[in-house]
């Protein structure tokens, strides 16, 4: 008999293509896996998917208000909590995996904990840093300083917490004290969509330049914007590719009007994820400009993926795993710098293709074949399934 798992993410399903890869994952390696999540006008409240019920929740997700997070946060915490408890005496659960935000969500299985569930708590942000940086907040403020007691008892309600990198890791370890080491189970993409095209591109006029997914003040994509008008002189053909959604958009929208950019930077509305490779395999270079140290971006791994050259923000999250003759590393929220890297590039297009092949040579352990593998043996220990044991790959820090 099979092994059920219950996912819980307070986002949308299919449309967030981690928990799809993730879901997916457990459903090829033997598991019934349920899913739990929100649902977007039209969508149906209950389905099917790969053997398993998707139960998507009467909410809605919108970036508005500090109040509007936490009503949301609030009643899908509660829903949740609910439906868990029905649920885990109809059908119980061998597994319970719960995403954050908000770190609390991971209480919502305690009916399924105390009826022998075991829990994974999958840390997909780091929810103190997250939100000192969306609202100005320092770390002794009342806010941050409970969101990291939060953050500690929800590690130390789970039996395995999940972290997305090294980095990541070490932070939880060392002033949150999980039962055990989390694991890492970084967000790369899959390699039958993300693969390497440089040889197959088009002969094109512009420079072309990348950013793409969540449009958040967080992900720094204003320091691209402000780099623009130092590049257009050097780079006249410039043409910068914003593609994705977020509360942020409007006004970066309205700061590239305000220096008037708007003939180098257009904004292009977020696309089904399998056509994102396409227009990564166009650009001259992606970047990738965060404004908080322990973000470990998908699209990094997607540029990466496609050996198209990388131009990111300084962060121990990534030097940690790429030097700088990998990745072109630029000070955070500093336009100048950022500026004098692409150029850097846009000048020496054989550096460009020397450092896109060496990320992709460090990639290549880093690659979804071995992530998925860490993936489904974090379950297969906790479902007490007995698996061949194969030469380690050594781990990803």
């Amino acid at each position: 008999m099979a092994k059920r798992v219950c996912i819980v993410r307070q986002s949308y399903f299919p449309e967030e293509d981690h928990i799809r890869k993730n879901v997916e994952a457990l459903t090829d390696a033997g598991f019934q896996v349920d899913v739990i999540c929100l649902r977007a006008p039209g969508e149906a409240a209950r389905e099917e998917y790969r053997g398993g019920t998707v139960t998507r929740l009467p909410l809605t997700h919108k970036r508005t208000t500090k109040f509007r997070y936490l009503f949301e946060y609030g009643s899908f915490l509660l829903m949740t909590f609910w439906l868990l408890a029905v649920r885990s005496i109809r059908r119980r659960y061998d597994i319970v995996e719960l995403y954050n935000v908000p770190d609390l969500i991971v209480f919502a299985a305690m009916p399924a904990k105390l009826l022998g569930s075991k829990i994974i708590f999958y840390m997909f942000e780091m929810t103190p840093e997250q939100t000192a940086n969306n609202y100005g907040l320092s770390d002794d403020s009342r806010l941050i300083r409970f969101l990291r007691w939060a953050e500690g008892i929800s590690v130390r309600f789970a039996h395995r917490v999940i972290t997305v990198s090294p980095y990541q890791r070490d932070q939880i370890m060392e002033r949150s004290r999980p039962r055990s080491e989390p694991a890492v189970v970084m967000n790369v993409p899959e390699e039958s969509l993300f693969r390497p095209t440089r040889s197959e591109r088009e002969p094109h006029s512009a420079f072309q330049v990348i950013t793409h997914g969540s449009i958040l003040k967080r992900y720094g994509i204003q320091t691209l914007v402000r780099a623009v008008p130092h590049l257009t002189a050097r780079i006249p053909e410039l043409e910068v590719t914003i593609l994705g959604d977020g509360e942020y958009r409007d006004e970066l929208a309205q700061l590239s009007a305000d220096l008037g950019v708007t003939d180098h930077v257009r904004f292009l509305d977020s696309i089904p994820h399998k056509f994102v490779p396409d227009m990564i395999a166009r650009a001259d270079i992606g970047v990738v400009p965060m404004s908080i140290p322990w973000i470990l971006p998908n699209k990094l791994f997607e540029y990466i993926a496609m050996q198209c050259p990388v131009v990111s923000s300084l962060s121990p999250s990534l030097t940690g795993l790429f030097d700088d003759n990998a990745i072109a590393y630029f000070t955070p929220d500093d336009e100048h710098d950022l500026a004098r890297r692409i150029l850097e590039l846009h000048d020496d297009p054989a550096k460009a293709e020397r450092m896109a092949r060496a990320a992709h040579e460090v990639y290549d352990r880093y690659r979804w074949e071995n992530a998925r593998r860490d993936y489904i043996g974090v379950h297969e220990a906790l479902a007490g399934i007995q698996v061949a044991t194969a030469e380690p790959k050594g781990d990803p820090a």
